[in-house]
């Protein structure tokens, strides 16, 4: 369907269906999916494993560069590998979640993820793929010059259902209201911090997803990409 190759960002905050719809457009494409979020989630339950100092940037960065963090897609989904081991439902686990936002504040831990994912995007283009990356920084510092930017957004109490929804699916035992407060606290974190924050792209095609099916949201983004002669 594509006639190119083609590289995708999408950004936006959490439960605002940046997955769902990255999932939808790399099946559509034939493209690989990145869940940069899967990366970060992978290095919070490593540190969280070895019981290191969040407070410590230095301790962080160590187990970053010691550990082996992996995306491994499977069919239009991904597992996420660490060491060796799926721990793609460990990573969505509330104590694991907690810490993400911790580790994905400090700069340098930033600095080497972004690194990592412009190196995953070159690579998958020169192998003559397209590829699809969803995040936080995606459209700003990962893939700025991507062929199509993309910020989702959503009522913050809609995104709560979803994530909500999300976890209950995955057998994660939750609060809604816990859900609620913890997701406006990352939506804090996330829109705060020094390193890479989301913001939205001056370039990107902004999509608010809160009144949207999952069809409508992906039924907009392609007909973007057609606009674009992109496919």
């Amino acid at each position: 369907m594509d006639k190119k190759n083609i590289s995708i960002a999408i950004d936006g905050p959490v439960g605002s269906g940046k997955g769902t719809l990255a999932i939808a457009l790399a099946k559509k494409l034939n493209a690989f999916y990145v869940y940069t979020g899967a990366m970060y989630r992978e290095l919070a339950l490593a540190c969280f494993r070895e019981d290191v100092d969040f407070a410590n940037e230095d301790q962080i960065l160590e187990v970053l560069g010691r550990v082996s963090i992996e995306l491994k897609q499977i069919g239009s989904g991904i597992k996420a590998i660490l060491n060796g081991e799926d721990v793609s439902e460990e990573i969505f686990q509330p104590t694991v979640s907690k810490l993400v936002p911790v580790v994905a504040a400090f700069f340098r831990v930033r600095k080497e993820m972004v690194r990592r994912q412009k190196r995953m995007m070159e690579e998958t283009i020169n192998s003559k793929k397209s590829i699809v990356m969803e995040g936080r920084d995606i459209t700003t510092h990962v893939i700025p010059n991507a062929d199509i930017k993309i910020y989702l957004t959503a009522d913050v109490g809609k995104r709560a259902e979803r994530r909500f929804k999300q976890f209950s699916d995955k057998g994660v035992n939750v609060n809604f209201d816990d859900v609620l407060k913890d997701l406006k606290e990352r939506d804090r974190h996330d829109m705060q911090r020094e390193a890479s924050p989301l913001r939205i792209a001056h370039d990107a095609i902004v999509i608010d997803t809160t009144n949207d099916t999952v069809d409508q949201t992906v039924k907009k983004a392609i007909g973007k990409l057609k606009e674009r002669n992109l496919i």
